[in-house]
């Protein structure tokens, strides 16, 4: 295994919102002046929580794919592109494929709980088309048991969820106490958040909101110390096209 990446909640960007409605802890957070973390083709991801039911006015995006992830909880969101609010809830997917670009606004009701994940899809193809919003309900996604680990898989070549961004896979596995052994596929890195419980892979020991990246690894082995789940993503490590974080 290579590890590239091991965060604590605690050292990842921390910021609340709207006085404190909402907080969110950051594993790739926007890039500054001091640089950026972002890796693959993943650009940004929060993990949020809402301590208090509050609202994203409307703000625009473009080019990038946007998806969400609701863990507990609801959101409702309004678009310039559909121009209604619609209800996303507990266990919901949004993607937003923001193309040429699109304005949207977002309530969140306290106690959701949440990820929010920018993909780079290749702008020199995503700004040529227009923008695009799927919300998938959480009857729309199965899991199945696969060698006593329960996967949940959102993004697939046979997940139901339509997206641009290449070369992508992504699943929520849930471990009860025991030892695994997870196969890797050469050339792609894996993101791994804990939304609960506690694991050790290979030799790291992730706790709650840990993030951890590793690649270079044709298998991990996976310790759960009690029922967990673990949220996987699977990205080429080398992109061909240019990205939008190049530019920075």
């Amino acid at each position: 295994m290579k590890k590239l990446l091991h965060l604590k909640k605690e050292q990842q960007e921390l910021m609340p919102l709207f006085n404190g409605a909402f907080i969110e802890n950051k594993p790739i957070p926007f890039p500054n002046r001091n640089g950026s973390s972002a890796y693959s083709n993943l650009f940004y991801w929060a993990h949020l929580e809402a301590l208090e039911t509050s609202e994203f006015p409307l703000h625009p995006h473009e080019g990038f794919e946007i998806m969400t992830f609701v863990f507990k909880g609801s959101i409702e969101h309004y678009d310039t592109a559909t121009k209604v609010w619609t209800p996303l809830g507990l266990g919901g997917v949004q993607v937003i494929q923001a193309g040429s670009g699109v304005q949207h606004a977002e309530k969140i009701t306290k106690g959701t709980q949440l990820f929010q994940i920018w993909f780079d899809p290749d702008f020199s193809k995503s700004m040529i088309k227009d923008a695009c919003y799927r919300d998938y309900q959480v009857n729309e996604f199965t899991s199945e048991k696969e060698n006593a680990v329960e996967r949940l898989i959102y993004l697939k070549d046979r997940g139901v969820i339509s997206y641009d961004t290449p070369n992508i896979s992504i699943e929520k596995l849930k471990f009860v106490s025991g030892k695994y052994q997870e196969t890797l596929e050469e050339n792609y890195t894996y993101s791994y958040y804990l939304l609960g419980g506690e694991v050790t892979v290979d030799n790291e020991l992730m706790t709650k909101d840990d993030f951890l990246v590793l690649n270079s690894s044709k298998e991990v082995s996976i310790t759960a110390k009690s029922t967990s789940e673990l949220f996987v993503i699977k990205s080429l490590t080398n992109i061909e096209y240019p990205r939008f974080i190049d530019k920075y």
